[in-house]
């Protein structure tokens, strides 16, 4: 009789303890309902059909890392206050390397083959219990600086094309939407079996701060052994503009 009395005792016990920490935690963590993405302007849905997850989370003031999530599902959060950032391509953005990285130190590098857009939003506060919906506006911080050769008479001492575009801008910090202003040249090579003729290629940069800080562009001529044949400097700088193409013409093959 004592034991049973003892038992019913401690199932009560248990049952409160669940009871109160499901009251506790409703009352703790909050559900991130409503979102708006847009891109450059313009409403942003992610693919139902893919595991994108734009989402970046970290905790303010301090700047640490909380987590990843994707916006096809309502997520919670603990109450509190957060950072919020987003992008279209996360994995290539904040890859699973540099994830955790405190938002303070986080820096997207001007990418080595020039290849990948980078579309990122401002860093946005929001407190947990949320009061409002949430917007993210992802802004293009690149453009694409397109070369494009105009001769017509092919030059068959060379057979590659090494571009070598020479940035003044390494790097994006996310915290504060500022640029490392450093130089970096990106280098590029192509094959060409028309000497020239037809050559294009486009190099995807950060954008530039003004005129005297554009992107300058020289061409190393190679032939089958990878000899220097010669050599082609473009004698202006050029803008990158976010979000839009630069078309440069130039001959390769005459002054």
């Amino acid at each position: 009789m004592k034991r049973n009395i003892l038992y019913k005792f401690f199932c009560f016990a248990v049952l409160l303890s669940v009871f109160s920490c499901t009251k506790e935690d409703k009352y703790e963590t909050s559900v991130v309902r409503d979102y708006n993405l847009f891109l450059n302007g313009k409403s942003f849905k992610v693919n139902p059909g893919i595991t994108t997850r734009p989402f970046f989370i970290y905790k303010r003031p301090s700047g640490e890392y909380f987590g990843n999530y994707m916006s096809h599902y309502r997520f919670s959060l603990p109450n509190g206050e957060y950072w919020f950032v987003a992008t279209p391509a996360p994995a290539q953005l904040i890859p699973d390397s540099t994830g955790a990285t405190n938002l303070n130190d986080l820096v997207i590098k001007q990418f080595t083959r020039a290849d990948q857009q980078v579309e990122i939003s401002a860093v946005a506060q929001y407190n947990s219990p949320f009061a409002e919906t949430l917007n993210l506006n992802m802004l293009s911080r690149t453009g694409t600086l397109r070369l494009k050769a105009t001769d017509t008479q092919a030059d068959n001492s060379y057979t590659s094309i090494r571009a070598v575009v020479t940035v003044q801008r390494s790097g994006y910090r996310v915290a504060d939407e500022s640029f490392i202003e450093s130089p970096l040249d990106v280098v590029r090579s192509k094959t060409t079996d028309k000497g020239g003729v037809n050559y294009t290629d486009d190099f995807v940069l950060f954008k530039t701060k003004d005129e005297q800080s554009g992107v300058n562009v020289r061409f190393e001529l190679l032939d089958k052994n990878g000899l220097v044949v010669r050599t082609r400097t473009l004698t202006e700088s050029f803008q990158i503009f976010p979000d839009s193409v630069n078309l440069i013409n130039f001959n390769l093959n005459t002054p």
